[in-house]
This record gives structure tokens, sequence and C-alpha cells, in this order.
């Protein structure tokens, strides 16, 4: 939905139209921009003015609204009555604070940065979302602090672009992540989640505060059944808030597994309302997400991916995304276009669900024969493999992980020690490992993330990780949110229908495994998964090779001082095997390099 850049630095040294420019990633975009003598902001958004301009009310107040916030049908009714120019959204906003105060911008749902000025107290807020979905950077300089939701953005306009953190670049070799509030420059950090910032102008003092906290609240007269019907109960609610009609078309991204089929299931007003898949063949996935469209009657549209879609969306997708994530989970960038011919003005995806409910960010082992798993000892390595190539974890990069998730939670001794290796891990959501696949189309289009409600981000801190495995409390919560037809469209990801059994779904999950291991034996970049045969791609693509022998002596002089000479090499086929990621990681810091926002 766009990005946002905040410069409190007096109005000499800011450089706004610059920072305009650089964030104007799509011609689809709408910019905003108001200089005054106590601060300089810049917005870009791509929904309707109407409803996302920013507002500034009668005593000169403004408010404004970075990303995509959700409101209920009476307040945007509420907010269609203020008078004067601006977006229904932000007037929303003005509303609620003069009701309640700053309190009511904490209160706010969705994947967004809310920004208010009160003219009658002179005090600025800044306050990032619950979740941390929508990135929120700082960056103090000698002359005033500097906020923005892109990290390359913010260091150029603060005149930090060449002071890097190698410590940060080393650690996405490693582990394709970067850990918060770290970022690839030495003072541009991450906000954090739940943070709420108060400029006072008078004094230029800055106050902030956490408004919400991530702590296991738990108890155990609370059942699994009890808190799967408030899930689905607060996911329906949270859908039917982001795909409102007057929201506009909104393009559902639709799998064959659970997450978005839970989803598709919570709309009720399919007629403003299409869903899609990706491919690079038609397969299981495609086949199964159309079945899912098809028997909720929602409009489906499959759309084939060229060979070279992830090499020819490679740089321009890392300029976007700031380049802490991989140019392989780059998965929506090259279909922004068609989707926008059908309409499209926003985007709805299932994201973090695994994450949130299916216990993704723990290490967990599976029992040989039945598959029934359980909590696994800690280690650093959960998600993303890390790629250590006969070479020691640098100190610097070691201390970021024990700190990131403290010895005493690693024990693991009880169902909030193991919540927080969880919280810890997930949170702020837009440093997780799929990062390209969330920021592009949130910077581009009006991405609307449920999971950002923060009522479901509340009860997610009652969930016990028991109940999280085996997608134990998902799979209850699905099926009091499907129809009875939907249940018995088998999950694309396990082969089993939604209601399975155990041993029916441990004999058609192992059924299933058999046969995507067949597939990938097929000389083939199709899969029977939305992703590609990333083995057979990286060996065949000329794209790849093409960005990859492009010189580039400040990378490659980085990679050899980390990896060593002998794992850098010029051939991308020497990448093949388990070393297959660690290219991807690579190109995707080359392309960094040669293609960040300076």
């Amino acid at each position: 939905m766009g990005d946002f850049l905040l410069d409190l630095r007096p109005p000499e040294a800011r450089s706004l139209s610059r920072a305009a420019t650089h964030l104007r990633f799509s011609k689809h975009l709408h910019t905003s921009v108001e200089d005054r003598p106590a601060f300089g902001l810049v917005l870009t958004h791509s929904g309707a003015p109407s409803l996302w301009a920013p507002y500034q009310d009668a005593s000169g107040s403004l408010f404004a609204i970075a990303g995509m916030a959700a409101f209920d049908d009476q307040e945007w009714t509420a907010a269609s009555r203020v008078p004067g120019p601006g977006g229904l959204a932000a007037k929303i906003l003005s509303q609620s604070y003069a009701r309640e105060g700053r309190k009511a911008l904490e209160q706010v749902s969705g994947n967004c940065a809310v920004l208010a000025f009160d003219a009658t107290t002179a005090q600025l807020h800044l306050v990032a979302d619950c979740g941390g979905a929508f990135p929120t950077f700082e960056c103090e300089t000698h002359h005033g602090w500097v906020f923005g939701s892109h990290p390359d953005v913010v260091a150029s306009t603060a005149g930090e672009q060449d002071r890097l953190d190698e410590d940060s670049l080393a650690e996405f070799l490693l582990s394709s992540t970067v850990t918060p509030p770290f970022t690839y420059y030495l003072r541009v950090r991450s906000l954090g989640n739940a943070t709420a910032l108060t400029y006072d102008l008078r004094s230029r003092s800055i106050a902030r505060r956490q408004y919400f906290t991530f702590e296991f609240r738990g108890d155990a007269a609370t059942s699994e059944t009890s808190l799967a019907e408030e899930l689905s109960a607060a996911f329906r609610r949270s859908v039917r808030r982001r795909t409102q009609p007057r929201l506009g078309p909104t393009a559902v991204a639709l799998s064959g597994g659970l997450d978005s089929r839970a989803l598709l299931a919570c709309i009720d007003n399919k007629e403003s309302v299409f869903s899609f898949c990706l491919f690079n063949e038609v397969n299981l996935e495609s086949r199964t997400a159309e079945s899912i469209a098809r028997s909720l009657d929602i409009r489906f549209l499959p759309y084939r991916r060229e060979f070279e879609y992830y090499g020819d969306h490679a740089a321009q997708g890392v300029r976007i995304s700031g380049g802490m994530g991989t140019f392989a989970n780059n998965h929506f960038l090259g279909a922004m276009d068609r989707l926008r011919e059908e309409g499209m003005q926003n985007l709805l995806t299932g994201c973090y669900c695994d994450y949130l409910f299916k216990g993704l960010p723990l290490n967990r082992q599976a029992h040989w024969l039945t598959g029934r798993e359980e909590l696994a000892p800690f280690r650093h390595e959960f998600y993303f493999s890390h790629q250590l190539p006969g070479r020691p974890v640098p100190a610097a990069i070691r201390n970021r992980w024990e700190s990131r998730v403290p010895a005493d939670f690693q024990r693991q001794e009880s169902p909030a020690s193991a919540f927080q290796v969880e919280a810890r891990r997930t949170f702020p959501l837009c440093y997780e490992g799929d990062n390209q696949q969330r920021v592009i189309p949130q910077r581009l289009t009006g991405w609307y993330l449920p999971v950002a409600e923060r009522e479901i981000l509340e009860l997610y801190c009652r969930i016990p990780y028991q109940f999280k495995l085996n997608r134990s409390l998902f799979l209850r919560a699905v099926r009091n949110l499907a129809p009875a037809g939907l249940l018995r469209i088998p999950d694309a990801n396990t082969g089993a229908r939604v209601g399975a059994s155990r041993i029916e779904a441990w004999f058609a999950s192992n059924r299933q495994r058999l046969r995507r291991k067949l597939r990938r034996t097929r000389r083939s970049i199709a899969t029977e998964e939305s992703w590609p045969n990333w083995r057979y791609y990286v060996a065949h693509s000329q794209r790849l090779a093409e960005l990859w022998s492009q010189p580039n002596p400040q990378a490659f002089d980085l990679f050899r001082r980390v990896l060593g000479s002998e794992n850098v090499a010029s051939d991308v086929k020497a990448y093949e095997g388990n070393r297959l990621f660690l290219f991807v990681s690579l190109l995707s810091l080359k392309l960094w390099f040669e293609n960040r926002v300076r």
C-alpha cells in the first residue's frame, strides 16, 4: 500500500523531493508531501485517495496511515460525514483521536504505521503496528531523527548509505535473514513492533513506549476446542473487515493448502473478489486451488509463470524490498500487472498462519513411523537452513542469535518459555524469512493481512505450543469455517481431506511425499507445489547466470571474507545440491549492492 518517510530535521537538512522519488516504486502509486517547519512527511499509497490520502482538520492537525488499516463499516460510514478533503481512513483516525487521544492510535488493526500531528499540543505521534508487519525504521543524525518504512531510503535520506553493517550482511549470507533490529546500515534500526513514539515539537524530545507485549497468557482451563472456536470467529471477522465492497475488487492468493481456503471461506461479498494461483505447469496445487474456488463459487484465474519469471524480476524485487529477503520469495511482483488488469485494488493472503498457529518457529521432530510432531531441543536453525560451508559462525553473529532467544528460553521448560522462542523468532513480522513475498505487494498494492488483526494477535498469546503441533488447533478452526464441500477437497500439502482421521492422514501424507519426490526427479522446472523446482531452474536459467556473472568487486570481496574463497564460485553450476540456496542468498545480496536505493 505504499511507504512513508518522516524527517524531523530542520528544513534545510531535508531532501523530501528526493525521498518521494525514491519511494515511488510504481507508476500506480500516489504521493503526498507535507513540508512544515517542524517536520517533513512523504507518504505513498496505491489505493483511492478518497480512502487513503492524509487528512488535515481545521486546527491544522494532520492524520495519515501508511499501509493497510482495517475498520468496521460503521467507522467508514461515520468518516464519510467529516467535511473537507482527505481519505476516509485518516478521517477515522481523527475522529477516534478526538475521543480517546493517543490511545486510539494504538488500537488500530492492520499492517500499517499510523502518524498523527496534534497542532493543539504540538506533538507528533508515530505508531508501528502490533505485529510489525509494516516495516518501520529509525536513524538518529546530528541534525535530528529520520523515520521511514524503507531501510535504504532512510539511510540515503540520513546520509548513512555508506556506513554498512557487515555483520548483518554476513548474517544474511549464512541464514537468509537478519536479526532485528539490525539492518544493512550501522545506524539504521527497526523501530520494533507495537512501538509508539511521541515527538514534542517544543522541547524536541522523543518519548517511546511499548503498547503491546508478546507474553504467554494461556491457562490450563481453556480447551483446544474453545480456542479453535475463538480463532475461527476472529478470523472470519478479520477477513470481512478487509473485503468490504467500498474497498474495491480484492484478489485472493489461493493455494491448495489450509490457510488460503480458510480465508476464502470467510468472504461474504463474492462478487467483488476473485482468486488466483501461480504455477509453472498445471499441477496438483493449481487443480486443488481451482476446486476450492469452484466449491465456493468464487472466480478463479490460473496464472502460468514464464521460465525466467524469478530471474527477470529479481533485481527490481531486491530494490523494492530492501534486500533483506531472497529473490526466491519474490512470488507476486511478476503478476502485478495481470492482477491490476483484472481490477485488483487489494490483495489478500493467508500469510503467517504457519508462524502463529502451526508451530513453524519451533524446533520440531516427527516420529519415524506415525509422523506425529513433538517439541525438539532448541537449535538456532529452524526454518531456513544455515549455510555454513566448513567455517565457524562468526562471534558477532552468534551473539545476535543468542540475544534474540536467550538461554533461559532455549531450555523450553514451560509453555511460556516455548512461546518466547516462537514470538522472538516471529516478530516483527517484516523480518521473517519470506520477506519479499510480503514486503513487495505491501509497497505496490493494497496488501491486506488478516492475522494482523489485534484480536487475533491477542488470541495468539493464549495458545500453548502443544495445540499448534500437528496443525491440531488450526485444523479445528478450518473445520469450523469451511462448508462440508470444501472439507472434502484434499489439502495439497498433505494429500488428506481436512476432516481425515489420523490413520487416513498418515497414509495420504506418505503418498504425497512419494509423489513429490518422483516429480522432482523429472528434468523440469515444474513441481506439484506453488514453487518451481529450484535445482533445475538455477542450473538452467540464463538470466540468473547473467546476473551472477556481472562484475561486482565490493560484493565478491565481502563474500570471500565471510565464506572463504573456496566457497565463492564464478560458475552457477558449482552451487548444486545443498549449496543451492547459498547461491540464492549470494545473488540476492549481490543484486542489493547493485540496485539499492542510494
